[in-house]
């Protein structure tokens, strides 16, 4: 609770600070308060204090830990804020604002005990991203961005009120304890339970962009801009699949056998398409919109391990180890593609002799987004693989194979950097020192979760 104060009010003074039109000052107030909120994550939860709330939601280990992860994504992607926002004058501290109003959406979303509270969280995270998207108003694509998000998000939402009224008819309860103590009766025959689940699913797919509901991301992920896109693969993504780990361990576990099938076959179907389909993608953001719907497919097992005691932490350590690596590739891309003007991966051709640090930063992110061991990726993908082998085996067998597909159109970025010749005048390229910085700390965390993947789970899950 304290974090989330600490970030509703860190916006509030974002916007005030954002009519003086001083970049620094709304940039410097929201990086302090977001790294307020997360020494409050790691501190622990204030006991007497954030138990006053249980009936809504509830700030357990689980909670803070994907608290954690999600407010450092998203202070990283303010430290990228100074350069990626370089361009915004009156709209200044409304960008800031509206980012911190959409996480504390998603710390709603992490710690509810409650469907309604789930659905308030979706709509703080949701709404303030509708206008993110379009933020660039004389950027058609941008245009174009915000309108499909809005009205892909307001139908999944639809449907998953309609799944929501139909789980609260079937249990007469929103609270999700007593929702799993229903289900663990009627499962078997109440045919509204289990509409209202699959309804849910589908809802919930959506926002995570799973297939065959994630036809909005590539286009989305494309027209925004590319801060934004990094908040929304990265935090977006983290605040959604917690909320669905949450509901289906907590209140539809009982109700297995409604939802395990479809589901696995989401699964299935998510990871294999979007990697086949970004091989065939030039659009570095387009890649990447299909790199995030891949890694849905991977974070879907998680689902399908809920009984097993491991998942969660394995669904924390996945989330961090993408979420470090997305920003790191989005700052390097950032830096290199607003100057050149490039939207391909030749933007980056011969970034390693031009700038040797991008380049190396830019291998270490897709290395690790790609699995390839000793990098935190490998390990996150080992931890969830093995949470779920038992259980559904050849989906863990598609998965390792779709995570080596995926080598082809990673590389692409690391051919092109290492191996492709660039220009003459690569070499005038500018690095700020803000990003510059905010890689360094990027990598640090890296080199730690590499040396002592564990080293997360101790942080948070204290138990």
């Amino acid at each position: 609770m304290t974090a989330l104060l600490i970030l509703f009010f860190t916006a509030l003074a974002a916007l005030f600070a954002g009519l003086s039109k001083n970049r620094k000052s709304v940039q410097t107030i929201s990086l302090i308060g977001s790294l307020l909120a997360l020494a409050s994550v790691v501190a622990g939860p204030v006991r007497g204090w954030d138990d006053m709330y249980a009936s809504m939601f509830v700030f357990n280990d689980y909670a803070m830990a994907f608290s954690g992860v999600a407010i450092l994504s998203a202070a990283l992607i303010l430290g990228l804020s100074g350069w990626g926002f370089r361009t915004l004058t009156s709209t200044l501290g409304d960008n800031y604002g509206l980012i911190l109003f959409s996480l504390c959406g998603a710390l709603c979303m992490f710690s509810y005990t409650n469907l309604v509270m789930l659905f308030l969280g979706i709509e703080i995270l949701s709404i303030p991203l509708y206008v993110l998207a379009g933020s660039r108003r004389d950027d058609l694509r941008s245009n174009e961005a915000a309108l499909k998000y809005f009205l892909m998000g307001s139908f999944a939402t639809g449907i998953l009120l309609f799944g929501i009224a139909l789980v609260y008819g079937s249990t007469a309860s929103f609270d999700l304890s007593a929702i799993g103590a229903a289900a663990a009766q009627s499962a078997s025959s109440s045919g509204m339970l289990k509409v209202g689940i699959l309804l849910m699913v589908v809802g919930l797919s959506f926002k995570v962009s799973a297939a065959p509901f994630h036809f909005w991301a590539p286009d989305v992920y494309t027209g925004s801009p590319n801060l934004i896109t990094a908040f929304m693969a990265t935090v977006v993504k983290t605040a959604g699949f917690a909320a669905f780990f949450t509901l289906f361990a907590t209140a539809f576990a009982p109700a297995a056998s409604v939802w395990t099938l479809p589901v696995s076959i989401i699964a299935g179907l998510t990871m294999t398409l979007a990697n086949t389909t970004a091989l065939f993608q030039d659009n570095f953001k387009r890649m990447m919109a299909y790199s995030s719907i891949a890694h849905a497919g991977y974070l879907l097992l998680a689902i399908l391990s809920v009984e097993n005691t491991s998942a969660d932490r394995a669904l924390m350590f996945y989330l961090l180890s993408y979420s470090i690596a997305t920003i790191c590739a989005f700052a390097v891309y950032i830096v290199v593609s607003e100057q050149k003007e490039d939207e391909t991966f030749a933007a980056f051709n011969g970034l390693s002799k031009s700038h040797p640090f991008l380049a190396l930063v830019l291998a270490i992110s897709v290395l690790s987004l790609a699995g390839v061991p000793p990098f935190p990726g490998f390990f996150g993908k080992y931890f969830l693989f093995t949470a779920v082998f038992e259980k559904y085996p050849a989906l863990v067998v598609l998965a390792v194979i779709n995570s080596a597909i995926s080598i082809y159109y990673y590389f692409k970025v690391i051919i092109a950097a290492y191996f492709h010749k660039g220009s003459e005048s690569d070499t005038a390229l500018v690095l700020p020192g803000g990003i510059r910085l905010t890689v360094s700390v990027a990598l640090v965390l890296t080199a730690v979760l590499s040396a002592a993947p564990y080293l997360a789970f101790t942080i948070f899950f204290r138990n």
